[in-house]
Formats: structure tokens, C-alpha cells, sequence
């Protein structure tokens, strides 16, 4: 934006200058806005219209101007393109024999510049025909190499109450406020000194910045040196870098950081209006900018109570109406959900931690994000070394990996969900491995188990219409196989499922091991079974079914012995196990007619996907009993 206000004053002082050239002796009387118009209708292509411009002539040429106005394209937003209320400037008239101009005393007033794209992403800058048909922006290119040689002198200039505008072919726009601006160099060799006092889309801002001399500037595209200061609020951003292309702010390279103990800022200056939490955010790291590319590496810092070792961040600007693509990597240390989602709503939030689950039609930006965390807190759950990598495409978002440690079992899931028009379908497979019977019971509230083992499980699930992770888990529907290689189950277990008669005697001490041990889930919003349940010991075979209530935190389980598999002393009456999950009752299955019909089913056998049947196929257990 730098650039086109500077571009169209000094397309001013072009003509004011070949004016001079017909003349010293008339020039102090003269109004030249007639003459001054008609040359920057020429030159541009579009209405101009001056209030008044007058020269005096001296060892310094003063320009007086007001009332400028520059017309905008057909299709515009507003009429004027470019408007200035008064211009003030003072030219070494020597600097016009040999340039580069050198000016001092610089006012502008009231300027105002809207820079925009009409619908059919035409943009209104370009003030000679394009030479595609569609008259289309021909797209920057980095190998583009920018001439600066033409850069004035800025002794010292000020702009005051004045505006620049940018506005997208979508209707969005981009509003710099520029209150009190001010450039300060003793000469062309001197360091250039910025201040800036304005606002960006209505938010106060502030800025210093300290530059290298003019005439390294002119030197472009080589590299630039500037140091800048800026603050809005609590906000405070410092840079240290250089430039290629100083007034398009491209080309750049440098080390920033960025603070703030509320982020209001940070909000409001992306255009969010509104009350917002308050989330202290660190940040620092090497930024650049090139092209349509904005890219944050060897970041680190943090937000709330969460660290950020390392990580990237890549912005790629859409064009042609495309949306923008980030791309993040980041390192994360404890992250405590949380405690983030109690500051994102700015405590009043009293109810579960909860994660919104939305898959925009149309999104832009676009998300890709690959993620690891050393611990992450959610609700009661604690879990240790998350690794995720997610992508996001129209009404889609695909998570190719999903793997973390959860009370000594790896987990790992892949999944996607679609778009329900502002809700989703979620499918999932997840994996579970190594975990420990007696940690998952405890967690889960359940009852002290006389087996011991690690299970692996495997999980399809499915959940329509939802808006949040919780919400998700509630209503799923899954199917799910659980498996267990080795293992142990107290003696006293077997035998007392199989009614041996030789407890009457003794009593039976130590564990067995289990051969096997396969089970088959099937939950509809927290309603399912289990059907078969079937574990071999070498003292014995036991199979089971089980129907179950989450919501409730209850169960009804009956399980018995095979004649076939147990001891001449075996009875082999069937037990049945139900009420709730901390406190169920013990009693004979057949006699009840609820226990007699879950013996029926216990060695049912469940046809199972196809995705978990070769999970199934290597367990000795997926054959049925006798």
C-alpha cells in the first residue's frame, strides 16, 4: 500500500515537474490544476479532478495542492480510487537535473486510497490495458526483480489523517488508518526513521521503525535492513530482518517475536469484533515472506499454560478465488485442555472440556496440520506422546494418524468426517495395544477382575449428525474385537465357573494361564454387547455374553464352563454376574429366564468386518467351543 501512495504522489510531482519546464517568471501566479489534470488523465486513463495546484520557484520548488481526486475503475466500490484533501512538498530543484528527487517538508492531508478488485478480480491499480482478455492481475512472481532507483529523498514527511484501503474481489476489506505518520533521514546515507500512529481495521496501532539510508534502498532488490516496533493494546511485536521489495513488503527474512497477556489484540486485529477470552501467547521465530507465501519456522513460546518447543507455520495466499492453505507442524509440551477451554470461555464455563467437530463446506483458509504433544489433559483422561496428522478439503476432514499413550496402551486411529450441512459424520478404526487389564477396569469403575493381562483391541466406529467430540462418543455406534495372547486368571476362577467339586475340599491357590482370550463388541449410543466372549485356560474353557450400559454404568454377564474342556468334578453351571458396573451380583444363569437366554447366545458366533477379521483370524479363540 506503501507503494501506490507513493506511486501516485509522485506521479504528481512528474507532471508538476515538466511544468516547470516551460517556465519561471508566470509560475508564482499560475494555477496549474487545468494543465496538471489533463496530464494525469493522459497518463492514467481516468477522470482526475485538481481543486487547485500552485508552484513557487526558488532553490527549493514549493508545491501547494488540494482537492485531488482520481477516479475509480468501472465496477468499483466507490468513486474515487484515490483522493487527497491538501499536499504540501518542497523539491531541490538541482535534484531534477540528476535524481533522484530530493524532498523536504512533505505534508499530505486527508488522503485517502482504495485499492481493490472488482467482482471479476479486476484490480484498479493497473492503469493501462491488460493484455489478456479477461484483464486478469498477471500473479507476482518471485523471480520479479523491483526498481527502486527512482525512490526520492524524504527529508522529512508527514501524513495525517488518512486512509488506505484494501478490498477483495470477495468484498473483504483491509482498512490501514494512518492518524500521524511521520519519515525522518538527515540525508540519503542516514538511517530512515519511521513512526506510525493509526489503527488496522479500527484497532489502535502504533509503530517505529529504524531503516537502513534511502540509497541502499535503491539498491533493491538486495537485501534491506529494517527494525520495526509495533504495539496495539497489550500486544507487542518486534522484527529484526530485511527486505527485497521494501514498499510491497516482499522478499522478507527475519527474526520476530510476539507477546501479549490477553490476545484481544490478536483478535481484533483479525477482524473478530466482539469479547474475547483472555489467553496470555508468546511467540517467537524466524518469519519471511515471499511472493503469496508467509512462512513462521524456528518458532517457539507459548499460549495459556501450554509450551510450544518448536514448529512451522506456512500461509499460501489463495488466488482466482481460491481459498488460503496453512500448513502447521508443531512440537507442543503439556497442553491442558482443559484449562484452555475454561479461558476460552472466559471461565464460565462449568460443564466437560469438549471438542468441536466441523467439517465447512467451503473453508478458507484450509488446514493441514501435523501435531505432537508430550501430554495432553482432557476432562479426567490423561494422555502422553500425541502424534496427529490431519488434513482438510471442502466438506471433508481426513486424520491419517491419530497415535497416543493412554494408562501404558498405544492407541492409534485414522478416520474422517463429513459435512452434514453444520454437522458431521465421524468414521473411525481405532487401535488399541498393551493394555493392561487391571489399569483399563479402575479407569473404567469397574469391580476388581481376577485377570491379569494385556488386551489389544480393535475398533470401527461411527458416529451421524454430531457437532462435538463428546457428543460423538455418545451417540457412536462401533463394532469392536478384543483380544488377549497371554495372560493369567485365578485358578479358583475356573474351577468355581465349572462348580468343581473338589472345592468342597480345598481350596484352589495360584492363577492359570490363559491360552486365549477373544471377545466381539457391538454398542449403539452406549447400548451394546458382547457375544462371544470366550477364554481357554489349560484347565478349562469358559465362554460368555454380556449386554451393557454406559450411559448407566451397568451390566448383565453370564459365563460358563464347557463339559468338554473341565475336570470329571465338573459340574459346569453356568454363572451370571449383573447390576452395576462398581457393585453387580452374583447368581445361578438358569434361574432367571434373562440368564437362561444369555447362556442361548454365549457361543454365538458374530460375523465380524472385514477389517477386523484378520485381527480375529490369528486368536485360537475365534473358533467356537463345544
Amino acid at each position: 500500500m506503501l507503494k501506490w501512495l507513493l506511486g501516485a504522489l509522485l506521479c504528481l510531482l512528474v507532471v508538476c515537474s515538466a511544468i516547470l519546464g516551460g517556465g519561471w517568471f508566470w509560475i508564482d501566479q499560475k494555477d496549474f490544476a487545468a494543465l496538471a489534470t489533463q496530464k494525469l488523465e493522459k497518463a492514467t486513463g481516468r477522470t482526475v479532478t485538481i481543486g487547485s495546484l500552485r508552484i513557487r520557484a526558488g532553490r527549493w520548488i514549493t508545491i501547494d495542492a488540494k482537492d485531488l481526486h482520481l477516479a475509480n475503475i468501472p465496477g468499483g466500490s466507490r468513486p474515487d480510487m484515490v483522493s487527497v484533501g491538501a499536499l504540501h512538498v518542497r523539491i531541490r530543484v538541482t535534484s531534477l537535473l540528476h535524481g533522484p528527487i530530493e524532498t523536504r517538508d512533505v505534508t499530505i492531508d486527508h488522503f485517502s486510497g482504495l485499492f481493490e478488485r472488482t467482482p471479476d478480480r479486476t484490480p484498479n491499480w493497473r492503469f493501462k490495458p491488460q493484455k489478456t482478455s479477461d484483464h486478469a492481475e498477471t500473479e507476482h512472481s518471485g523471480s520479479d526483480k523491483p526498481d527502486l532507483s527512482w525512490f526520492p529523498g524524504l527529508r522529512n514527511a508527514t501524513i495525517k489523517d488518512s486512509d488506505v484501503t484494501y478490498r477483495s474481489a470477495k468484498g473483504s476489506s483491509y482498512q490501514v488508518g494512518m492518524q500521524h505518520v511521520t519519515f525522518q533521514s538527515d540525508n540519503d546515507a542516514s538511517p530512515l526513521i519511521m513512526t506510525f500512529q493509526g489503527a488496522y481495521n479500527g484497532t489502535p496501532l502504533t509503530l517505529d521503525a529504524t531503516m537502513q539510508p534511502l540509497k541502499v534502498l535503491r539498491r533493491a532488490p538486495e537485501p534491506y535492513g529494517a527494525k520495526a516496533h509495533i504495539t496495539s493494546g497489550d500486544l507487542v511485536i518486534d522484527f529484526d530482518g530485511t527486505l527485497t521489495d521494501a514498499l510491497n513488503f516482499d522478499g522478507v527474512n527475519g527474526n520476530i517475536a510476539l507477546s501479549t497477556p490477553t490476545a484481544s489484540p490478536v483478535f481484533e486485529l483479525a477482524g473478530l469484533s466482539g469479547t474475547h477470552p483472555a489467553v496470555p501467547l508468546a511467540l517467537k521465530g524466524t518469519f519471511s515472506h515471499t511472493g503469496d507465501n508467509w512462512h513462521l519456522t524456528n518458532a517457539s513460546g507459548s499460549f495459556q499454560n501450554s509450551k510450544i518447543k518448536s514448529g512451522t507455520f506456512d500461509l499460501n495466499e489463495g488466488s482466482n478465488g481460491k481459498p488460503d492453505i496453512i500448513a502447521t507442524d508443531l512440537n507442543l509440551g503439556r497442553v491442558d485442555l482443559n484449562d484452555l477451554n475454561k479461558a476460552l470461555s472466559s471461565g464460565k464455563s462449568s460443564g466437560s472440556t469438549d471438542i468441536p467437530l466441523i467439517a465447512p463446506a467451503n473453508p478458507d483458509p484450509v488446514l493441514h496440520v501435523k501435531l505432537t504433544a508430550d501430554e495432553i489433559l482432557y476432562n479426567a483422561l490423561t494422555f502422553s506422546k500425541l502424534r496427529l496428522e490431519a488434513s482438510q478439503t471442502p466438506g471433508r476432514i481426513d486424520v491419517s494418524t491419530l497415535a497416543l499413550g493412554y494408562l501404558g496402551a498405544g492407541l492409534q486411529a485414522n478416520g474422517h468426517m463429513e459435512d452434514q450441512g453444520g454437522h458431521s459424520r465421524v468414521t473411525a478404526n481405532i487401535a488399541l495395544s498393551h493394555g493392561d487389564i487391571d489399569r483399563l477396569r479402575r479407569t473404567a469403575g469397574l469391580a476388581p477382575v481376577p485377570v491379569k493381562g494385556a488386551l489389544s483391541i480393535r475398533i470401527i466406529a461411527s458416529a451421524n449428525n454430531v457437532r462435538t467430540l463428546n457428543e460423538a462418543t455418545r451417540k457412536a455406534d462401533l463394532v469392536a474385537a478384543v483380544s488377549m495372547e497371554k495372560g493369567e486368571i485365578a485358578r479358583e476362577i475356573v474351577e468355581a465357573a465349572s462348580m468343581d467339586l473338589r472345592l468342597l475340599f480345598r481350596h484352589a491357590k495360584g492363577t492359570t494361564p490363559i491360552t486365549c482370550m477373544l471377545g466381539v463388541l457391538e454398542m449403539h449410543q452406549g447400548i451394546g454387547k458382547v457375544v462371544p466372549l470366550r477364554l481357554k485356560t489349560s484347565t478349562g474353557v469358559l465362554a460368555a455374553k454380556a449386554d451393557f450400559d454406559l450411559n448407566r454404568r451397568w451390566l448383565d454377564l453370564v459365563f460358563a464352563s464347557r463339559p468338554f474342556s473341565t475336570s470329571f468334578f465338573a459340574l459346569d453351571i453356568p454363572i451370571r454376574v449383573s447390576g452395576r458396573f462398581d457393585s453387580p451380583n452374583l447368581s445361578i444363569a438358569k434361574w432367571s429366564k434373562k440368564g437362561r437366554d444369555l447362556l442361548a447366545d454365549s457361543n454365538e458366533l458374530t460375523v465380524l468386518p472385514a477389517a477386523l477379521r484378520s485381527f480375529a483370524s490369528s486368536n485360537a479363540c475365534v473358533r467356537p467351543t463345544q
